[in-house]
C-alpha cells in the first residue's frame, strides 16, 4: 500500500523526491517488521511485544494523517480499495496497540537468551532486497504524474 504501489496509485509527483522515498522505506520497513514479528511473537521474544505496540501506533497514525488529508496529499481521491483496506487498518491497529501496551506492562525486564537460526537471517536478507525493490518501483511509479 506504499504511495506508487499497486494499491495506492495516486500521484504525488509535487513531493520532493527525497520525501517520498524516506516515506516508501518507512512503509515498506513497517510492513516487513509486521511480518517477522508475527514470528517473534510466536517464539515469545520478549522485545517482540513492544515492537508490536510501536507497530501498531504507527500504522494507526499513518492511515489516520493518510484519511485527514494531512500527509501524503494527493490532487487525486484515495482509491476505494485503499479507503477499505486502510479502515480496516485503523480498526485493526487499536486492539494492537491496546493489547501490546496491556502486555508491555505485565512483562519483567529480563533479556532473551535465544539464538536466532541461520535459516532465519537469509531470510531476512531475501526481505532486504525485495523491500529495496519495492521501494524503488513504488517511488518512480509514485513520482510519474499519472
Amino acid at each position: 500500500m506504499v504511495p506508487g504501489g499497486g494499491i495506492d496509485t495516486r500521484d504525488f509527483s509535487h513531493i520532493p523526491l527525497s520525501i517520498l522515498s524516506v516515506f516508501n522505506i518507512f512503509l515498506t520497513t513497517l510492513g516487513m517488521i509486521s511480518l517477522f514479528l508475527s514470528y517473534f511473537i510466536f517464539r515469545k521474544y520478549k522485545w517482540s511485544i513492544l515492537v508490536a505496540f510501536i507497530c501498531g501506533l504507527s500504522y494507526f497514525l499513518v492511515y489516520v494523517l493518510d484519511f485527514a488529508h494531512i500527509f501524503p496529499k494527493s490532487p487525486d481521491s484515495m482509491p476505494q480499495l485503499l479507503v477499505f483496506l486502510e479502515a480496516i487498518g485503523i480498526i485493526l491497529s487499536i486492539p494492537l496497540i491496546l493489547l501490546s501496551f496491556n502486555q508491555t506492562k505485565k512483562m519483567k525486564s529480563s533479556q532473551d537468551k535465544s539464538k536466532l537460526s541461520y535459516n532465519l537471517y537469509r531470510l531476512v536478507a531475501f526481505a532486504i532486497i525485495v523491500g529495496i525493490a519495492i521501494i524503488v518501483f513504488a517511488t518512480k511509479s509514485a513520482m510519474t504524474g499519472k
